[in-house]
């Protein structure tokens, strides 16, 4: 059986190939990566969205372009470095709104949005922590929200896409589609309670 490694990152002072890899995604991400990706969630532009671990914001601009004036977008990471990136990227945007902080610990109001989205990020916390985070963000999802996750699945980057799964279950949510390849595991989740 393979063993999967948690490998911790310091999000608040990223290393140089961090900051160049932010840089290359928000030059080449968006119609390469975040658009054709964000376009599967069928959009109607009127949602309220939360994009958990939006980083610097390089895919949530290209998220935000779905949404429109009557759509909002809640841009949230751990990491103040990040969330000061993806502000300034954002900025021309009046109905995004980014915060730095704990998911766990935030006040964001219950049931409060229509679509939650990760990408790439359940691997990067604390195998100990992802629980209570995805328990977290199920919580601010609405009754028949949707819940759109990609995350990397390889032993030497990602975890197994059963563990999500199972993490998404105990969190109420009910898997609707998967795509899963050696690599990456694409799914949508439904909380219908």
């Amino acid at each position: 059986m393979e063993t999967y490694k948690y490998t911790g990152y310091d999000f608040e002072h990223p290393s140089m190939l961090f900051v160049l890899e932010d840089k290359l995604k928000g030059l080449l991400g968006g119609p390469l990566l975040y658009s054709p990706y964000f376009k599967t969630f069928g959009l109607e532009g009127s949602e309220r969205v939360l994009d958990f671990g939006c980083g610097g914001g390089a895919g949530s601009r290209f998220l935000v372009k779905l949404l429109g004036n009557n759509g909002h977008l809640t841009c949230v990471d751990i990491s103040n470095y990040w969330v000061n990136r993806a502000e300034k990227r954002l900025w021309k945007y009046p109905n995004v709104e980014c915060r730095a902080g704990d998911i766990r610990k935030m006040s964001l109001p219950d049931s409060s949005y229509d679509v939650v989205t990760t990408f790439h990020v359940i691997h990067d916390i604390a195998p100990a922590e992802r629980q209570d985070t995805v328990h977290a963000l199920s919580r601010l999802l609405k009754t028949g929200g949707k819940f759109f996750i990609c995350e990397p699945t390889r032993v030497s980057h990602g975890m197994p896409a059963g563990e999500i799964r199972t993490l998404f279950s105990n969190a109420g949510l009910s898997e609707a589609e998967y795509k899963e390849s050696k690599s990456q595991y694409t799914a949508e989740y439904h909380k219908t309670a």
